[in-house]
């Protein structure tokens, strides 16, 4: 049994494991951008969560979540962060059980700034792996976000 295992796992028919892969690329690729937006104290996971809110004006939890492809406690302690800044507030909505983002005049600012160095870190990327490569990921990204999701429509929630 034990050669077996040995076996499989340094020979595996269905080749290197796709998740470890793209994992090991997005903890790169998230280094490059955390590193060029740290003078603003920001991750890219914020900043991309500062741009998400700013540009939809205002949007729920759960929109943002889904836009985000994350759950929503997963979410919430990402956005924890931001709302302690004062960068980030709920507002009620309509539904005064819904809560809505929208991000305070000093997230704003703070998105301003940490534009361009968001641009460095994209120009950064582009420079290495080029325009047509690029546009390749993305397509080869969202077919690979389309195929999980067929395979796996609805991600359990984590307590």
């Amino acid at each position: 049994m034990q050669e077996e295992i040995y076996k499989r796992l340094n020979a595996p028919r269905l080749g290197p494991c796709a998740c470890s892969q793209a994992r090991r690329f997005a903890r790169k690729l998230s280094s490059l951008y955390d590193a060029l937006l740290s003078p603003e104290d920001l991750t890219i996971t914020q900043y991309s969560l500062l741009a998400d809110i700013q540009r939809a004006g205002q949007l729920s939890h759960a929109v943002l979540a889904e836009k985000v492809g994350m759950n929503r406690t997963t979410l919430t302690r990402n956005l924890r962060p931001l709302t302690r800044a004062k960068w980030v507030t709920a507002e009620t909505g309509e539904d005064r059980r819904q809560r809505l983002l929208q991000l305070t005049a000093a997230g704003r600012r703070k998105l301003f700034r940490s534009l361009p160095l968001w641009e460095e870190a994209q120009r950064q990327f582009l420079s290495q792996i080029g325009t047509e490569s690029l546009q390749e990921l993305r397509t080869l990204l969202t077919s690979s976000e389309s195929a999980i999701t067929k395979a796996f429509p609805a991600s359990p929630e984590k307590p």
